[in-house]
């Protein structure tokens, strides 16, 4: 079984660059530091898929810890705390389900779910699941050595701790890496400024009366402002792209469906493996868009948008004349919500089609810009130039402010693993691999970087898919990768150069048959971060196509792998 193993050793061996360092000396200490492990897993984060690792681990007889930068468990969850914040996937989906128990117990209020249920759900399985004491808290992963002698991982905290495991697992999300706004003199505000992304979880944000500026309408922003715009006594929003806006879906839950998602919760679980998005079956068109006339087509669209489905209108939303008409729609329902014609036209995305980019979704949220209180700064025509002590500072004027709100979104996907000092053989840091984007093979391993793995990272469906669906799913490839390694006599494991080829390749196809995903600048493709490199990296070819790809690789015996034979037990 290991014949090509000590070829694949020896081929990083001769890679060593003599006189680098002295590697003897070097060796011998990482074989006496790491003779044995301290742990064999190492979990970093605690979100939903941090979480579900840590009791995966646990149930598969794993000495495991976990480490959390927030003071409790939520990720995301925990962090973004700004008001309005809440899930555009609905409960019904977003939601754990490898306990039956845990989904018989509780109970969601809304079918979009806002932040603090969220973070109180995890938290409930967290504590029921018995992995809060396998948490350190309140703790960075500052950096991760590989150790090739051994074929461990050294992990190193903010707290000065080293630990050393068989297997490291950066639960640390695909949103998680806010990105810096980018204008000058920001620190030179003399009022008060918070992130979206790190909003205050230790005191109440008093914004009443307040005049505040937003700077950002993505996701965060179309959430926060209406909420902003309620206690404010004015309120500045500087948008630089506008974006799709369609109703929310959200209400009360329907008794039928979680009486049916609570009779057979591993059917449901399986269920939405099998679908395109990861979900819940959603709701969609049963017509062609190619197959109605005008009338019907626009019949079929007024359906689908009173049924809070429209981007599902047709069989064949997919195709560029089917999405062309749904992005018509769209448009035109969001100007018909504002009454300011100037406004409306600069909320309204006329730069990319439906699904180019993330769209937000919101019942409220253009409506706020009809209040006389509320102003709109297209910056595309008047750009910021500088942050003031009094405010903010653009080409056409300055605007006094008591309060600004940077809703500027996140250094996405790559971002949060780029944030740590990762290192694997040869000495070789993953910032260097990802110099020119972020290369792997299925989302979640990088050549040269064994027993290493990236849950929610890029080039996996990851924010184009139901994420609670995504942790279970690449947690359970995971862990089962490490099961096989483990009966295996405990090899190292990292994908082929020539896999992460394929997957890149993978990637950039399903994505030229979405319009708009290759020449729409959005933080799909890194555009939203200046000087990041442009790679694509969201997998769009369906939750069920990756789940497949995942599984026949551990059927087959990894042939998109390399396996070095351990050197230490």
């Amino acid at each position: 079984m290991w014949g090509d193993m000590s070829a694949v050793a020896a081929s990083a061996a001769a890679r060593r660059v003599p006189g680098d360092r002295n590697m003897g000396e070097d060796m011998t200490q990482q074989a006496n530091a790491a003779t044995r492990p301290d742990c064999d897993v190492v979990v970093v984060g605690a979100g939903f898929a941090g979480i579900y690792a840590l009791w995966t681990a646990r149930q598969r007889g794993l000495g495991v810890r976990g480490f959390e930068s927030a003071s409790d468990v939520g990720g995301t969850w925990y962090w973004n705390a700004y008001p309005g914040a809440r899930c555009d996937v609905d409960s019904y989906s977003y939601a754990y389900f490898f306990d039956n128990e845990v989904v018989r117990e509780w109970s969601w209020s809304d079918i979009c779910a806002q932040q603090p249920e969220i973070q109180n759900y995890l938290r409930f399985v967290a504590e029921r699941c018995g992995v809060i004491g396998d948490i350190t808290f309140e703790t960075r992963v500052t950096g991760a050595e590989y150790l090739e002698e051994a074929g461990f991982w050294r992990v190193r905290t903010s707290g000065g701790e080293e630990v050393v495991c068989r297997y490291l697992v950066l639960a640390v999300g695909a949103l998680s890496q806010p990105k810096a706004p980018g204008i000058e003199d920001v620190d030179s505000f003399a009022g008060e400024a918070y992130f979206t992304s790190t909003w205050p979880r230790d005191r109440e944000v008093d914004l009443r009366g307040k005049r505040v500026g937003v700077i950002g309408t993505g996701s965060s922003g179309v959430q926060a402002i209406p909420e902003i715009a309620r206690v404010a006594s004015e309120v500045v929003v500087f948008q630089r792209t506008a974006n799709f806006v369609t109703p929310t879906g959200g209400g009360p839950m329907d008794p039928e469906k979680v009486a049916g998602l609570r009779r057979d919760p591993q059917a449901v679980r399986q269920g939405m493996r099998e679908t395109y998005g990861g979900t819940y079956p959603p709701s969609m068109g049963d017509r062609r868009f190619s197959d109605l006339d005008e009338a019907g087509r626009e019949r079929e669209l007024w359906k689908a948008w009173e049924g809070d489905y429209v981007q599902l209108a047709f069989l064949d939303a997919h195709t560029p004349e089917a999405n062309e008409a749904i992005s018509a729609f769209i448009r035109q329902r969001m100007l018909e919500q504002v009454n300011d014609p100037w406004t409306a036209e600069r909320l309204v995305p006329w730069d990319h089609p439906y699904g180019g980019k993330r769209p937000c979704r919101s019942d409220v949220y253009l409506q706020t810009y009809n209040q006389p209180h509320v102003r709109l700064v297209h910056l595309p025509d008047t750009p910021i130039e500088r942050i003031a002590p009094e405010g903010i500072v653009t080409t056409e004027q300055t605007f006094e402010l008591d309060v600004i709100v940077y809703a500027t979104g996140f250094d996405a996907l790559s971002g949060p693993v780029r944030a740590m000092n990762i290192t694997g053989i040869d000495g070789v840091r993953m910032n260097d691999v990802w110099a020119d984007g972020p290369v792997n093979y299925l989302g979640t391993m990088v050549h040269g970087f064994p027993n290493l793995f990236l849950p929610s990272s890029a080039m996996s469906p990851s924010v184009l898919s139901n994420m609670a669906t995504l942790a279970e799913q690449q947690v359970d490839f995971i862990f089962d990768t490490v099961a096989w390694l483990e009966e295996n006599g405990r090899p190292a494991l990292h994908p082929r150069a020539e896999s992460q080829d394929f997957w890149a390749d993978e990637t950039l196809r399903y994505a030229k048959r979405v319009p708009g995903a290759l020449t729409t600048d959005s933080w799909y493709n890194g555009a939203n971060v200046p000087g990041k490199p442009r790679r694509y990296m969201v997998y769009r070819g369906g939750f069920k196509r990756y789940n497949e790809t995942c599984y026949a690789e551990l059927e087959n015996g990894f042939p998109g792998y390399e396996l070095i034979a351990p050197e230490a037990a």
